[in-house]
């Protein structure tokens, strides 16, 4: 079976979690394979997760021990979604009261009406006030919730290397637990009305965390106003995205990773193991440090 690893769509390959699922069932030899089997004599198995409630896109099996993971997709220049949800109340009842209620008021008044450029920016207008009403702690909150919620283990299929990198939550995502003494804040862009990016300040140091918070209505505004033929209602969704992949990459501690060549039309697909483990002794200090600070 061939698999696309080179940064295709969705429709094919690596790209494609299933493929990706049934990719590490049939090659056992692979260093992610051998990181979850460990000493035992159990052979992983891979389960993929279907439904939008899922927080984990599979599962790895070995024995008695199950293994929840995420996968993300990285083909170079783009961004992935750590959550995109409609829930907004599960992460931050207060936002997503109010935002319920600003974007029903908004289609009480405007149900029935074609779609203008006018009332697409009000739609807009409407996430970048509810941004500007969200505190440090909300923020905090909201990112320490998804980390309590987010499976063990990130599967990142870097597509642009040719590589796939497993790497644990633990010591790893720093900006959704480490800083609880920091003021978090949302920091806007000219354009960008219904997205903000992610900030965190102590003593006069600024650091961007690379994340970026978006609001969006998931069937867009026609679907909203009755004017979609295809969609028959349109909800407030909450993105949390993160920017910069290839910085996260090169900061990750404790990964696992395989290399994937490409496959040619007069050879079978034959999968190399790049390493067993990325020795990175000194961010493996800097993530200890990180570990023994308070939690949220």
């Amino acid at each position: 079976m061939p698999y696309k690893t080179g940064g295709e769509t969705h429709h094919g390959g690596v790209g494609n979690e299933k493929d990706l699922v049934a990719l590490m069932n049939e090659q056992s030899e692979l260093n992610i394979n051998r990181h979850f089997q460990g000493e035992t004599d159990g052979k992983p198995i891979w389960t993929h997760l279907g439904g939008t409630t899922q927080k984990a896109d599979c599962d790895v099996v070995v024995g008695e021990n199950r293994y929840p993971i995420s996968i993300k997709n990285h083909e170079g220049s783009g961004t992935f979604d750590w959550i995109n949800t409609s829930k907004l109340s599960e992460f931050n009842s207060e936002l997503g009261q109010s935002v319920k209620a600003s974007v029903d008021a908004f289609k009480t008044t405007n149900h029935g009406k074609e779609v203008t450029p006018a009332l697409r920016e009000e739609v807009a207008t409407i996430f970048s006030n509810e941004f500007d009403r969200i505190t440090s702690e909300q923020i905090k909150n909201l990112l320490s919730t998804l980390y309590v919620k987010y499976p063990g283990h990130v599967l990142i299929n870097d597509c642009k290397n040719n590589r796939l990198v497993l790497y644990p939550k633990e010591n790893n995502l720093s900006e959704f637990i480490s800083y609880p003494d920091w003021e978090y804040y949302l920091k806007s862009t000219p354009r960008a009305k219904t997205s903000r990016m992610i900030f965190r300040r102590k003593d006069g140091v600024e650091v961007n965390t690379d994340l970026r918070l978006r609001m969006v209505l998931n069937n867009g505004v026609g679907a909203l106003l009755g004017q979609s033929a295809k969609n028959k209602c349109s909800i407030p969704c909450l993105k949390i995205q993160q920017d910069r992949v290839d910085k996260l990459l090169v900061g990750l501690v404790n990964t696992t990773i395989d290399t994937v060549p490409a496959r040619t039309n007069t050879s079978p697909m034959l999968l190399r193991s790049l390493t067993n483990h990325i020795e990175t002794p000194g961010l493996d200090l800097l993530a200890e440090v990180a570990s023994q600070m308070p939690a949220l």
